[in-house]
């Protein structure tokens, strides 16, 4: 029985395991920048630092929004690329330019190893 259910609990702990490795290769997950600010990313929905919930175009490693109305970059335009699993390189395009400013590293808010 003793060892039933230890086999049981490694079984456990191995799933958990993986549902956090699997977690960690995508780019789902909150972000914190060094000045501070943070997002979050859920599938196609982001919450922005300014706080509001908007779509944008998601994919595993990569996701792109423009700042709604109310942010303080509202009309901009955000990439975000994951570098490795801790790590983002985050761009902004302001509205009124083509080109994105100088990328900045953000990293997850809580770690993920």
């Amino acid at each position: 029985m003793a060892r039933l259910v230890g086999l049981s609990v490694l079984t456990s702990l191995f799933m958990v395991a993986s549902i956090v490795a699997a977690n960690a290769d995508q780019i789902d997950g909150s972000w914190c920048s060094p000045s501070g600010q943070s997002m979050t990313i859920e599938g196609s929905r982001v919450i922005t630092p300014g706080g509001e919930t908007v779509a944008g175009r998601y994919s595993r490693h990569r996701f792109d929004y423009v700042v709604p109305d109310g942010d303080a970059k509202a009309g901009d335009f955000i990439s975000a690329d994951q570098i490795d699993d801790e790590n983002i390189r985050v761009s902004v395009t302001p509205k009124s330019e083509q080109t994105p400013g100088p990328p900045e590293i953000w990293r997850r808010c809580e770690v993920v190893s």
